[in-house]
């Protein structure tokens, strides 16, 4: 199986008591995409600390981690970093953003994002599929996901389509352009870690959405499957391929 160079392009990072208890994102993400494919060379390049790529050819794909910063945001790397999105969306490298990186990919390109009216999008969800993509197979009606999220991409830009939605996130996964994915949950994150962010925000949360986040946290999840589609849309060998 040949390997495949994918760039993490790091958004965050952990709390230092959630690093000690389930490792920084990095070590989360090739956790994650190892139980799927052995065929990925990982790139890590931390875009809060300034490290852009030079070019998008540097890698074959690219995957954009979430954050607890919007897209909207004044910091200096997240302006530098939209214009590098819409560089690598007019190359031949495909892309994925995940949660902040889904919401990033869409303001680069055109769309409405901020904090939705709906409020937090928290704990373990289900989101429709309304729109079949090739990569996404086996397909399914609907799809669940680890989510935690206040913002959200609330409108799309041209030639965007939708192919997951809910009452709540109306463009949960986007497909941007024929080689640029948005999802707007977490198939990196397995449910204690998606607990653990529950509990830490619970004195900032309405009552009612800790009650449901945390009800939510025993639901069967599609991860694997959504790392699947991942590996399948950036071009990745995986061993079910």
């Amino acid at each position: 199986m040949s390997c495949y160079r994918l760039g993490l392009l790091l958004c965050d990072h952990p709390l230092e008591h959630l690093v000690n208890d389930f490792g920084d994102y990095p070590t989360m993400f090739m956790r994650a995409f190892g139980a799927v494919t052995s065929a990925i060379d990982w790139q890590i390049y931390d875009v809060t600390a300034g490290a852009i790529p030079s070019q998008p050819t540097d890698c074959d794909g690219w995957l954009i981690s979430g954050s607890r910063h919007g897209a909207y945001d004044t910091l200096p790397w997240i302006a530098s970093f939209t214009a590098y999105i819409q560089s690598i969306a007019a190359s031949p490298q495909p892309l994925v953003g995940l949660c902040f990186g889904h919401q990033i990919i869409g303001h680069a390109l055109g769309a409405d994002v901020r904090k939705a009216p709906q409020g937090w999008g928290l704990g373990i969800h289900a989101y429709d599929i309304v729109e079949s993509a090739e990569f996404m197979h086996p397909l399914r009606t609907e799809v669940v996901l680890p989510v935690c999220h206040q913002d959200q991409v609330l409108s799309l830009p041209s030639g965007a389509r939708r192919l997951a939605r809910s009452t709540h996130c109306e463009n949960f996964i986007v497909e941007f352009a024929p080689r640029v994915l948005g999802i707007q949950g977490h198939p990196e994150f397995e449910p204690d870690f998606i607990a653990a962010l529950v509990e830490w925000r619970r004195e900032r949360l309405p009552p009612a959405t800790y009650a449901a986040a945390r009800a939510s946290l025993t639901r069967a999840h599609d991860n694997l499957l959504v790392r699947q589609w991942i590996a399948r849309f950036l071009g990745i060998p995986t061993e079910n391929s």
